[in-house]
C-alpha cells in the first residue's frame, strides 16, 4: 500500500519539477536580449544569483524522485547560468602596469546613518587614497569630518545632500572638480594629480535603483552618460553604488565602453557588497577601472548602520 502511494505521489511532483525546472529560462533571455523596458526585469535580474541556487536545488531533488527530465532542464539551465559567470571566481592575469599605486573606495553610507569612525577606522588602516562617498548627507559630513575625515584625506569634491541625493569623493591628493554632464549629476570627481605628476579622473557615482517606471529611465540614462574609461585624455575610474550587478546591461555596456570590474579582476566577482541582512545579498557596489590599470587586490569591509559593505580596490596605473 505503501509503495502504490508513494507511486502517484511521485507522479504528481515530476510535472511541477518540470516546470520549477523551466524556472531559470527566463532570467536567461532577458540577460541574453536587451529587454530592460519594464522595471521589474532588472529588479528581477539582480537577484539572478538565487535562481542558481535554486536550479542547483531542484536538479538534486529531481535526481532523488529519479524525474530524469526536470533533472536534465535544471542540469542544462546550471549551464547556461554558470558559464557565462564562472571567471568572476578567478583572478585574471593583469596587463603590466609600472605606475604608482592607489587605493580606492567606496561605501554607502545608508542616508547618512553609518559609523563614520568605523569607515575612517578602514581608510586609516587601508591606507586608503581615494574615498567615494554615496548618500552623504551634510550631518554626515560633519560627523566625519569631525572624526578626522578631512586629515587624512583633505582633498574633495563633495556635494552632500539629504536622502540618497549626496555624493562626494575624498582624496589624499589634490582634486580638480570636474563638473558632471546633464544627465550624470548623481556623480561627483574631478582630476586627481598623484606625487610625480601623474593625473587620473575618479568620480563616485550613484545611479538611482530601478525600482519604478521613472526611476528605471534614469537609471539607464545615468549610467550610459557615465565618462569613459579614457575622458580627458586620461585613466578613468568610476567607483560607487551602481544599484547594478554585472548582468544587467547598462553596467554591462559601461563595461563594453572599456571598462573592466576590479572585484571581477581579482576573482571576487560574486562577493555580495548589498548586505541588507533580512532578505537578500546583491553585489552592486562596483570599482571600475580601464583595461591598462592592473588590479592588485579587492577587500569587502562591513560598515555598522549601512544596508552596504565598504569596497576597496588596490590597483597599480599605466605609467
Amino acid at each position: 500500500m505503501g509503495t502504490v502511494t508513494r507511486r502517484p505521489l511521485r507522479l504528481l511532483l515530476r510535472p511541477l519539477l518540470v516546470a520549477a525546472a523551466l524556472l531559470w529560462v527566463p532570467f536567461v533571455v532577458i540577460w541574453a536580449l536587451d529587454v530592460d523596458v519594464v522595471w521589474v526585469v532588472p529588479s528581477a535580474l539582480a537577484f539572478l544569483p538565487y535562481v542558481v541556487v535554486a536550479t542547483l536545488a531542484i536538479c538534486v531533488l529531481s535526481l532523488a524522485l529519479r524525474a530524469r527530465l526536470a533533472a536534465g532542464l535544471a542540469a542544462v539551465g546550471l549551464v547556461a547560468l554558470i558559464w557565462p559567470r564562472a571567471d568572476r571566481l578567478v583572478a585574471d592575469e593583469q596587463p603590466p602596469a609600472p605606475g604608482p599605486q592607489l587605493v580606492v573606495a567606496t561605501s554607502n553610507v545608508r542616508f547618512g546613518e553609518s559609523d563614520p569612525a568605523r569607515l575612517l577606522e578602514i581608510v586609516r588602516r587601508e591606507r586608503v587614497d581615494v574615498l567615494a562617498i554615496q548618500e552623504d548627507t551634510p550631518d554626515y559630513t560633519a560627523d566625519a569630518t569631525a572624526a578626522g575625515l578631512r586629515k587624512l584625506l583633505p582633498y574633495a569634491a563633495a556635494k552632500p545632500a539629504p536622502g540618497a541625493k549626496g555624493v562626494s569623493l575624498y582624496s589624499r591628493y589634490p582634486v580638480d572638480e570636474i563638473a558632471p554632464t546633464r544627465y550624470d549629476f548623481r556623480s561627483r570627481g574631478g582630476i586627481l594629480t598623484l606625487p610625480g605628476g601623474q593625473r587620473i579622473h575618479i568620480r563616485s557615482v550613484h545611479p538611482p535603483p530601478p525600482f519604478s517606471p521613472k526611476n528605471l529611465v534614469s537609471w539607464k540614462r545615468r549610467i550610459a552618460n557615465l565618462p569613459g574609461p579614457t575622458a580627458g585624455g586620461v585613466p578613468t575610474i568610476l567607483a560607487g553604488d551602481y544599484n547594478a550587478t554585472l548582468d544587467h546591461h547598462p553596467l554591462r555596456e559601461l563595461l563594453d565602453r572599456g571598462y573592466r570590474d576590479a572585484a571581477e579582476q581579482a576573482g571576487e566577482g560574486w562577493r555580495p557588497t548589498w548586505t541588507n541582512g533580512r532578505w537578500a545579498t546583491l553585489t552592486i557596489d562596483h570599482v571600475l577601472v580601464p583595461s591598462r590599470v592592473a588590479v592588485e587586490r579587492v577587500g569587502v569591509h562591513d560598515l555598522p548602520g549601512s544596508d552596504h559593505d565598504v569596497v576597496l580596490s588596490r590597483i597599480r596605473l599605466p605609467r
